[in-house]
């Protein structure tokens, strides 16, 4: 599962604990793995053909510079969210994986026009962006302008088979592997808590299980095909996480247990919001809490004081897989990069004023002309474009 390795350069050798580093470890460490602790590996069809990893020819330094440079010299025009698009590019150069990293600095590199340019940035916002934020909101997928991208997602369009359902066994299968209590604050399910008698010793709270890669990715009108905007952001993951493809997550893999994580419903929300995220460590299944900007401070009093926690099986779930630490990975350095930018603020404050609007859709419009119609029509037109 590691991608293949880099060209050897005079430049000083990353840290240990550097992002590519960590993310090579996590990929090993997932492909070592014990039985029963990545089945979904075995899950992965027809989808080798798709070409995300640098060829070893390639520096990763130079392929940085160039990229950089061609964000640089981006002018704007009034483009919708444009603002974002040097910090998202940035933040993407350096928090995605490697291989994830140097398909996106090529993207960058070989947009020959701005409006080329802003194609990508659109592309990753309404193909990445937007469904793992969104979580279950469906998105419209803008396409990339590189023809090699947008005939992977045909590829990945050929792979997609019938949609997957919310399943009650997945739910139940994850809470009993985490012993019906939150991974974080230890809190037992409140349904497990009543069959067990109100023990008044055991702290109780509403669990739920988060999919780790949202459900929304699995999810269609069961009497059509697969429609293009789901192939168009399953590419995009695949592209920008190539390990994610590697771990043979797919729309089959949605309810797979590995991909489940029993969570109190606050600490959901925060984990859906990408405001808190869980970071790999030297230690299998031990993850560092890492919370941003948008983590809510009365939810400060529920994480652990050393902000670490410890994934382990109930000792009668002894065959049932953990979280995969490729997933987490790939929604820790999304949490990055969402917050890094800023497009995580300006997405919700979208769906925000979306909501607002509907609730008030009832009332007539002033006399006095006062509707801001063009501000409504905006945020109607964001909606209709990425959710």
């Amino acid at each position: 599962m590691t991608p293949g390795k880099r060209k050897q350069t005079d430049q000083q050798p990353e840290s240990s604990d550097s992002p590519r580093r960590k993310s090579a470890r996590i990929a090993k460490r997932t492909e070592n793995s014990a039985p029963g602790e990545s089945s979904i590996q075995q899950q992965s069809r027809g989808l080798s053909v798709l070409s995300t990893i640098t060829a070893a020819s390639e520096d990763w330094t130079t392929l940085a510079e160039e990229a950089r440079k061609r964000i640089s010299t981006y002018k704007t025009k009034d483009r919708p969210n444009e603002k974002k698009l040097q910090p998202s590019f940035n933040a993407f150069l350096e928090w995605l994986p490697e291989g994830g990293r140097e398909s996106m600095a090529r993207d960058i590199s070989n947009a020959k026009t701005d409006e080329d340019l802003y194609s990508v940035f659109n592309n990753l916002v309404t193909g990445l962006a937007v469904p793992m934020k969104a979580r279950s909101r469906k998105s419209s997928v803008t396409s990339s302008p590189h023809p090699k991208r947008q005939e992977n997602a045909e590829i990945v369009a050929g792979s997609l088979d019938m949609p997957e359902a919310r399943e009650k066994i997945f739910r139940e299968r994850c809470r009993r592997r985490d012993s019906h209590r939150c991974v974080i604050t230890g809190s037992m399910h409140i349904g497990h808590w009543n069959e067990l008698g109100r023990p008044e010793v055991t702290k109780k709270t509403k669990v739920e299980v988060a999919h780790i890669i949202p459900f929304s990715y699995g999810s269609w009108n069961q009497s059509s095909q697969a429609p293009s905007d789901t192939s168009k952001a399953w590419e995009v993951l695949y592209r920008c996480f190539p390990n994610v493809r590697k771990a043979g997550m797919q729309v089959e893999s949605i309810n797979d247990i590995s991909n489940g994580i029993s969570l109190s419903s606050y600490l959901h929300s925060a984990f859906g919001d990408f405001s808190l995220a869980f970071k790999a460590t030297e230690s299998d299944n031990v993850y560092e809490l890492k919370t941003f900007a948008e983590y809510p401070d009365d939810l400060e009093s529920l994480l652990p004081e050393s902000r670490r926690v410890e994934f382990r099986r109930a000792e009668d779930a002894q065959e049932l897989e953990l979280p995969n630490a490729v997933l987490l990975d790939c929604h820790y350095r999304l949490a990055e990069i969402l917050n890094a930018s800023g497009m995580a603020e300006i997405i919700e404050k979208h769906h925000r004023d979306w909501e607002e609007i509907k609730g008030s859709a009832g009332d007539s419009l002033k006399e006095d002309g006062g509707t801001d119609i063009g501000h409504m029509l905006s945020v109607a037109l964001w909606e209709r474009v990425v959710g």
